[in-house]
C-alpha cells in the first residue's frame, strides 16, 4: 500500500513539474519582471504630472528616439535654471532638436525628460522640498514624473542620469547624491555646489540646509558618475569657480570627476557648445552597463 501511495505521489509530482512550465515554476519571475519592448515612439511629446501639494498640473517634456522602449533605453532628466521653465528649453533653446541631432549623427539613442521646475509659493525652487511643505519639487520629480515618463520600464540608477544648467546645475548635482540608488550619471553645467535660497526654500533651518548642500555630502559622490561644466567667463557670482571648487573636493576625497571648462559665460550659447561633450560622457556610462539598442532608420 505504501509502495502505490509512493508511485502515485511521484506521478503526481512528475506531471506537476511538466505542468509548471505552463504555471511559471520554472521562470521564477513575475510577469512584470519580464521587460519586453514597448514599440518606438520617436519624437517630441508632453505630458502632465499633478503636484502632490498644490494639486495644479505641470507640464513635462518627453524626447524618444526611433528606438523601442525597454528598461535599458537610458533617460536624462534634464534641469532647467531660473527663471525659466520646460517650454523655454524646447522652444527658445532647441534643447531636444539637439539631442536629436546628435543621436542622428550616430550618438547613443537615450530618452530625453525636461520637467517643470517651478512652485506655487516659491520663485527659485531649488529644485527641493520647501522646508514648510508648501512646494515639494522634489518629491513630484521622484515620485510623479519618473513613473509617468518610465512606466512599465523602470530604469535602474544605471541608465537613468540628471543634468541640467545653473539652478538646474545645482539641483541635478544635489539630487544625483540626496538619491544615489535613482541617479547613476550627473552632469552639471555652470552649477554651484554651496546653498544659495533667495527664495528660503529651506527656511533657514541648518539641517535642511546642510542636506542639501553637495560640498558637504561628498560620500554619496562615490556612487556617481559626475560630469562638471565651466564657462571660461563666467560672470554670475554664485557660480564663479564653483565647479573648479567641487572638482577639487571631490579629487582630495579620491572621488572620480569630469571637469571640462571651455570658452563662453551665462548663457545658453555656452550650454549648446557643451553638450555633446557632456552626451558622450554619459554615453561611455551606458554603454558599460548594457549596449544600447541601434538606432531605426527611415526609408
Amino acid at each position: 500500500m505504501w509502495a502505490g501511495t509512493l508511485l502515485l505521489a511521484l506521478g503526481i509530482a512528475y506531471v506537476s513539474v511538466n505542468l509548471g512550465l505552463h504555471h511559471g515554476s520554472a521562470d521564477t519571475r513575475r510577469p512584470s519582471d519580464v521587460d519586453t519592448p514597448s514599440p518606438a515612439r520617436p519624437g517630441l511629446s508632453q505630458i502632465k504630472v499633478t503636484d502632490p501639494v498644490d494639486r495644479k498640473t505641470y507640464g513635462v517634456y518627453v524626447w524618444r528616439p526611433n528606438v523601442p522602449e525597454t528598461r535599458t533605453l537610458p533617460v536624462l532628466y534634464f534641469l532647467h535654471g531660473v527663471p525659466s521653465d520646460p517650454k523655454t528649453l524646447i522652444d527658445d533653446e532647441g534643447l531636444a532638436k539637439q539631442v536629436q541631432s546628435y543621436v542622428a549623427h550616430g550618438g547613443t539613442p537615450f530618452v530625453l525628460v525636461v520637467p517643470d521646475g517651478n512652485g506655487s509659493h516659491h520663485e527659485d525652487t531649488e529644485w527641493a522640498d520647501a522646508a514648510d511643505g508648501s512646494d515639494m519639487i522634489e518629491d513630484r520629480l521622484l515620485n510623479q514624473v519618473v513613473p509617468a515618463v518610465e512606466g512599465r520600464h523602470r530604469r535602474d540608477a544605471a541608465h537613468r542620469a540628471i543634468g541640467g544648467f545653473s539652478m538646474g546645475g545645482y539641483g541635478s548635482m544635489n539630487l544625483a547624491l540626496r538619491h544615489p540608488g535613482v541617479f547613476g550619471s550627473v552632469v552639471s553645467i555652470s552649477g554651484y555646489f554651496h546653498v544659495d535660497d533667495p527664495s528660503h526654500m529651506f527656511g533657514g533651518k541648518a539641517d535642511v540646509i546642510a542636506a542639501n548642500r553637495p560640498d558637504q555630502n561628498l560620500a554619496a559622490a562615490r556612487h556617481s558618475r559626475i560630469f562638471l561644466a565651466a564657462a571660461a567667463n563666467e560672470d554670475n557670482p554664485v557660480i564663479k569657480g564653483e565647479p573648479q571648487r567641487f572638482k577639487k573636493l571631490l579629487d582630495d576625497a579620491g572621488i572620480p570627476a569630469v571637469l571640462d571648462v571651455r570658452p563662453g559665460g551665462h548663457d545658453w550659447d555656452y550650454v549648446r557648445s557643451v553638450l555633446p561633450a557632456a552626451f558622450d560622457f554619459l554615453a561611455q556610462g551606458w554603454s558599460a552597463a548594457t549596449p544600447v539598442p541601434a538606432m531605426r532608420r527611415g526609408r
